[in-house]
């Protein structure tokens, strides 16, 4: 069983995910909280403790200006779908955005729901 210390936000935001500062993969964040992340993605060599890093790019503002936020991590556990990362220490700021953008997160709706949308049209 798992403890966690906080509720996840439900997401689904694009990410690209790095090792040793070179871009290997893309992903998606599907849950998180600003101590930690479940990342969909099918990258399957990712093993337990490795150092990731994550980037998020989002258009803020009225301007829609482009911005990067990047975040280092720890995997902590694998799937089949994806893999569990620790956060590194965030700073008050940057643990703040990165709340605001899980809640801000649509999420994508499942399969099923779909197809329940589409029959319901």
């Amino acid at each position: 069983m798992e403890h966690r210390c906080s509720a996840r936000y439900a997401a689904d935001i694009k990410i690209l995910i790095y090792r040793y500062d070179v871009p290997v993969a893309i992903g998606r964040i599907k849950n998180g909280t600003r101590y930690g992340l479940f990342i969909e993605s099918d990258l399957t060599s990712v093993e337990p403790l490795q150092q990731l890093g994550i980037e998020i790019l989002v258009t803020r503002g009225t301007a829609q200006k482009l911005q990067r936020y990047r975040f280092d991590s720890i995997a902590i556990h694998t799937t089949s779908h994806g893999f569990g990362v620790e956060l590194d220490t965030l700073s008050e700021e940057a643990g703040n955005q990165l709340t605001e953008m899980l809640r801000a997160s649509p999420v994508t709706p499942q399969e099923s729901e779909l197809f329940d949308m589409v029959a319901n049209a």
